[in-house]
Order: structure tokens, then sequence, then C-alpha cells
């Protein structure tokens, strides 16, 4: 007797959506706003590309120190602009301590909060920037056919 598989190719019928249509989240489940205390919060950007080097993108993020875990992430260009949508995503989280490097935006922006600014207590986040970073150089293109590894990751973010 030959089986044949009924439900072969009827993934459409499941309801399983594109990428294009995915909604990610840019705020962490794992902490809750107004209740947990974020005692360090790193914050770093790292850049990439969707096509060509001339189509930048930024990924701006909080890592919390202790929990090891990304907080929020926003994309976009390297401006003030960008970073406000952080700093208000972040706005319900309770920080303590916030860690960055020497850009000035950062300085600006954090005036009269407790901030460190030194690569030393950057070390965390810029780890996870190479890790990620690794991450997506191991993309092979079947995971996302028609898409840049940075435009995939923007809209399927969960990776981070």
């Amino acid at each position: 007797m030959s089986r044949q598989c009924t439900h072969y190719g009827r993934w459409p019928q499941h309801g399983f959506t594109s990428l294009k249509k995915l909604r990610p989240q840019s705020v962490t489940s794992r902490i809750q706003p107004g209740s947990d205390v974020i005692v360090c919060a790193e914050m770093d950007e790292q850049w990439g590309y969707v096509g060509a080097k001339s189509r930048q993108r930024w990924l701006f993020y909080a890592y919390d120190r202790i929990r090891r875990t990304v907080v929020a992430h926003v994309f976009g260009e390297r401006t003030l602009a960008t970073l406000e949508r952080l700093l208000s995503l972040l706005s319900a989280f309770e920080v303590v301590v916030w860690m960055t490097d020497g850009w000035p935006l950062y300085e600006s922006r954090l005036k009269g909060k407790l901030h460190v600014i030194s690569k030393r207590y950057t070390q965390r986040i810029e780890r996870h920037n190479l890790n990620l970073r690794q991450h997506l150089q191991g993309w092979d293109g079947s995971h996302c056919r028609s898409q840049n590894r940075w435009s995939c990751m923007t809209r399927s973010s969960g990776i981070i």
C-alpha cells in the first residue's frame, strides 16, 4: 500500500505568515515594567546595511547587564530621533545606572541620570554585538531568500 501525504503543500491554509507581515516586539516581556528594577543598563548602537553599504541601517538597543538580556531595541538612522525612540521604550523601566560608550548624544540625552561613559563597562553589550554579527554571517540566504540579512533582522528581530 502506498501512503500519500495529504497535508503536503498546504501551509498557506494553516495561517503561516510571511516575514513582511511580522510585527516583532521591540521590548522584552521577561522584565516587568514598574515592578522590576534594571540595576545596570548598557546602551549601544550597531551598524549594518541593506543591499549596498550606502543604505545604512543602525540597531540601537539596551542590554540588562545582570539578567543578560536585551531590554528594548530600535532600528533607524544614527540620529537623535532614533535614540529618542529607544529611550521612550525604556521610559517604562526603572534604570539605576546607564552605561554607554563615548557617543556624544548619549551624554547629552542622559544628563541628570547616573551615567557611566567608558568602553570598560560596555564589554558585555559589545560582545553581544559581535555574537549577533557572527550569527547573521551564518545565514546562507535560505532563511530570507529575497532580502538582505539586516532587513530580515529588522522584520524578525526576535533573534536579539
